[in-house]
């Protein structure tokens, strides 16, 4: 079975609404090893900060306003 007809079979399965893609090899370039987990990308493209487990709204908001700066 592909890995295409497992993601898609996977989101039918359990009613998933929201998108879902490949990974890729991207988890493993940013050293990711389970989920959740949100990447914070600079303006560089490059990884400034990387939140294992929930973040909450106010992480989130902290986390975003230190890259617009």
């Amino acid at each position: 079975m592909s890995k295409d007809r497992d993601i898609k079979q996977f989101v039918e399965k359990f009613k998933i609404t929201f998108p879902v893609g490949r990974d890729d090899g991207i988890a493993e370039m940013f050293g990711i090893r389970g989920v959740p987990v949100t990447l914070f990308l600079g303006k560089n493209g490059r990884l400034a900060e990387k939140h294992p487990g929930e973040i909450t709204a106010a992480e989130l908001r902290q986390s975003i306003e230190k890259l617009l700066q």
